[in-house]
């Protein structure tokens, strides 16, 4: 993640943990189910759907789905992680142009895609929307899931899904889900134990400082 150069103060620890909390979902809830599959785009070979739709109080986390029935010259073997979630194993033979393009948008205009970065855009300025690829996802030579995370939950009005991937003969297309639904999903989350305070990482304990040589004098000077 990386944030906009910014000539102002650095962000506040109070506006650090509101920025994890829009890239991750909160740790102390259980999810309720939204109870939503949508087929976003099918051709004689490629499928693309979303599933597993969970919700938080704070978001909503789902599956990307991609199916291909066989393995064409476009998709060297082990490559179609890379094209669908944008990361795969190092040297893996993919072209930028190549890749799946997946956003979302909400009915007041919110809108956040894979071709974009999670930014804080100054101290305190988060995005209005954020879609961020979560680390969970498994692939096979005709398979990929991919794990995202949505954050803040959608206001009134449908939840629209934008996909586009030309390399596999899907033009772009809209699939509208119901916005209402992933809401009243938020409301049956579960709260487990209130927020727990960040961690604060312990330095590990310098390297034991032998008796002779030069890595016994602190100065440097051996002895």
């Amino acid at each position: 993640m990386h944030f906009v150069r910014s000539d102002h103060e650095p962000p506040s620890p109070e506006q650090m943990l509101e920025w994890q909390r829009r890239i991750s979902p909160p740790e102390n809830e259980l999810p309720a189910g939204a109870g939503i599959t949508a087929l976003l785009s099918k051709t004689d070979d490629t499928a693309v759907g979303i599933s597993q739709v969970e919700v938080y109080s704070t978001g909503f986390r789902f599956t990307l789905a991609v199916r291909l029935r066989v393995l064409g010259p476009e998709v060297p073997p082990g490559s179609l992680f890379a094209l669908v979630g944008g990361h795969g194993h190092p040297g893996l033979p993919v072209a930028a142009e190549d890749r799946l393009l997946f956003g979302i948008e909400y009915a007041d205009g919110a809108r956040a895609s894979t071709l974009e970065d999670f930014r804080m855009l100054g101290p305190g300025v988060l995005s209005p929307l954020t879609l961020t690829r979560q680390g969970g996802g498994s692939s096979g030579d005709l398979s990929a899931n991919q794990t995202f995370w949505v954050s803040p939950l959608p206001p009134a009005g449908p939840v629209t899904f934008v996909l586009a991937w030309p390399a596999f003969g899907i033009t772009e297309s809209r699939t509208e889900v119901d916005g209402e639904a992933i809401r009243a999903a938020a409301d049956r989350s579960t709260l487990l134990w209130p927020p727990q305070p960040p961690v604060e990482p312990t330095p590990p304990p310098p390297p034991v400082r032998p008796a002779t040589g030069w890595f016994a004098s602190e100065d440097g000077d051996g002895v």
